[in-house]
């Protein structure tokens, strides 16, 4: 009884497996960076990454699904799509900004009533940005995941009413928090939440042809 999370929204690939709680303790996840190889390398890393495993061993599928790269992004979100589906279990999308909070919650104490402010580059001088607040299962969208001018969103943060913890993601280490993706999703899978494949879509927060 396992989940696997998957993270192709930037040039790396991130890979993991969790058992699900009350099964054997079972969790590893590791990353690879492939640049534009990583839809060419995709499905043999993602092969060799779940032995001695089988896909019938798989619980739930979890994927970012943006904001990110647009072949990367939509690359990890097809393949999860069709692995839930033919599988018939359930697919959680997690926002690669979400993915990010959750991971840096885990490895740092977030003081109490502080939020976290996360932002990532993306082109024309803009950041895709999202200001999240920790629950008790879950993480809030304060301000959803949107594509923001910098200089706006040094405003939304001075302006913010309460306190931020400010993380600055690269575009090229996002993969990382792989992780985060596989937590936000046991968090779900353990609230009741068994979401069906057609749900999940790409988030790409930018149109892919620059006009």
């Amino acid at each position: 009884m396992l989940g696997l999370a998957i993270h192709t929204s930037s040039p790396q690939l991130g890979l993991m497996l969790q058992s699900v709680p009350g099964h054997e303790a079972i969790i590893r996840h590791q990353v690879w960076n492939l640049g534009r190889e990583v839809s060419s390398q995709f499905h043999a890393k993602l092969m060799e990454f779940i032995q001695p495993y089988d896909w019938k061993d798989l619980s739930f599928v979890a994927v970012a699904n943006g904001p990110g790269g647009f072949t990367g992004t939509r690359i990890g979100v097809v393949a999860a799509r069709t692995l839930a589906q033919q599988l018939e279990i359930p697919l959680f999308g997690v926002s690669s900004l979400a993915a990010i909070a959750a991971q840096s919650i885990a490895s740092q104490r977030l003081a109490a009533e502080q939020d976290i402010a996360i932002t990532m580059p993306a082109k024309r001088e803009a950041v895709y940005g999202a200001i999240y607040r920790p629950t008790a299962g879950d993480l809030q969208a304060m301000r959803p995941d949107a594509v923001v001018a910098e200089s706006d969103w040094v405003e939304v943060v001075k302006q913010w009413e309460r306190p931020l913890r400010q993380v600055e993601m690269a575009a090229g280490g996002a993969a990382e928090s792989v992780t985060g993706v596989m937590a936000l999703a046991q968090l779900r899978w353990v609230g009741g939440d068994r979401p069906e494949w057609p749900s999940v879509m790409p988030f790409y927060g930018q149109h892919p042809v620059d006009r």
